[in-house]
């Protein structure tokens, strides 16, 4: 790297450490009585594997994410450490998290017609023992092994703490469920990942996560970062692209793409406050999309799914502020996940038009 660029990087690392640091400081303690609840659960529609279905989707409150919290101060466009602690949280605080929201929601779960996906995300590394420790894991694992609803679960960590022990054990209670770990490469292209997203993970330690999870018969989802910092409209589909054809040729199982949104205290919402960053269109999300699928022959070997956290709003993908043109997006988009048809991202209606396609169009290059 030359010396320029690592004076650049040096810069945003930087000031992602300020940004974090005055995070850190403002944070007040939690009370026990909301340690003991999540940050938040829901169940909605969703796409399995083969076919149509509901996911309960858990997100549980923990230390915070190592990367966050280390030197380097985590990655440039991520709050989630607002969620978190801080600090070191008793294991039972964790496991009656996930009790309190499988409890509220286990009757609905076992009289839906449909089957489930579980989702645990806990705004770093399920893997990590720093946040979740392995007598924690193991009650979880053996609380969904008693369900029959839930088919499918993901959770999520970075490559370092995913190990063949850790995954045998949890393969081990869960035999009879279909299992992926989700791993956020966000991109392909090592440059734009460690640079513009200070991720700290290279291409080749992701693949070596990816072959532990074959050797394991566990899945693998992987999290696209679509339209990181310092990246143009056209640029973002070009990367988005590539990075969908490469991922489809490693033979992933399922693809997350996910539009950046501006979230608190983050590098990006200084940008974004300085004018220097927009989130992306559904535009482009949907060019990035046709782009990389063409003929529907990468859907037929890997789930493509997307769902926007803040779609339609400033902080969100969107691409003019009407109601209409975002919702009618919005709509497309979840057809696309639950179907995996390309065409549902194709204009239907001939008589549904925006004047905000003009706008984007001599925009896409400069913005």
């Amino acid at each position: 790297m030359s010396t320029k660029k690592l004076n650049e990087n040096n810069f945003l690392i930087e000031k992602i450490k300020v940004l974090r640091s005055k995070t850190i400081r403002k944070k007040s303690k939690f009370e026990d009585e909301r340690l003991d609840k999540p940050v938040s659960f829901w169940i909605k529609e969703d796409r399995l594997l083969k076919e149509k279905g509901k996911e309960f989707t858990i997100i549980l409150r923990t230390k915070g994410c190592s990367w966050a919290l280390g030197e380097t101060g985590g990655c440039s466009m991520c709050g989630y450490i607002q969620d978190s602690t801080i600090v070191e949280i008793d294991p039972n605080h964790i496991i009656n998290q996930f009790d309190y929201a499988l409890q509220k929601k286990i009757k609905e779960i076992s009289i839906d017609k449909d089957d489930f996906i579980l989702k645990i995300f806990n705004s770093g590394s399920f893997f990590d023992d720093d946040e979740i420790s392995a007598d924690v894991r193991e009650h979880i694992y053996k609380k969904i092994a008693e369900i029959p609803k839930i088919k499918e679960i993901v959770v999520e960590s970075r490559v370092d703490y995913i190990t063949r022990e850790k995954l045998k054990k949890m393969k081990g209670i869960l035999e009879n469920k279909y299992i992926e770990v989700a791993i956020g490469l966000e991109t392909v292209n090592d440059y734009i990942r460690n640079i513009y997203v200070n991720k700290g993970l290279k291409f080749e330690d992701f693949l070596k996560a990816v072959q532990i999870c074959k050797e394991n018969n566990i899945g693998v989802r992987v999290y696209l970062l679509f339209k990181p910092p310092f990246l143009n409209e056209q640029t973002a589909i070009d990367d988005c692209a590539s990075s969908i054809q490469k991922l489809a040729e490693l033979k992933v199982n399922t693809i997350s793409i996910n539009p950046l949104n501006i979230q608190k205290n983050s590098l990006v919402e200084y940008l974004w406050y300085q004018n220097r960053y927009r989130p992306p269109w559904f535009y482009s999300l949907f060019k990035c999309i046709i782009k990389a699928c063409k003929d529907n022959s990468i859907l037929d070997s890997v789930r493509i799914i997307s769902s926007p956290s803040g779609a339609g709003s400033k902080r969100g993908i969107h691409n003019c502020l009407k109601r209409d043109c975002n919702e009618f997006m919005i709509n497309s988009l979840k057809e696309f996940v639950i179907s995996q048809n390309i065409n549902c991202l194709v204009k239907k209606d001939d008589s549904y038009s925006c004047g905000c396609l003009i706008k984007y169009q001599l925009q896409k290059n400069f913005i």
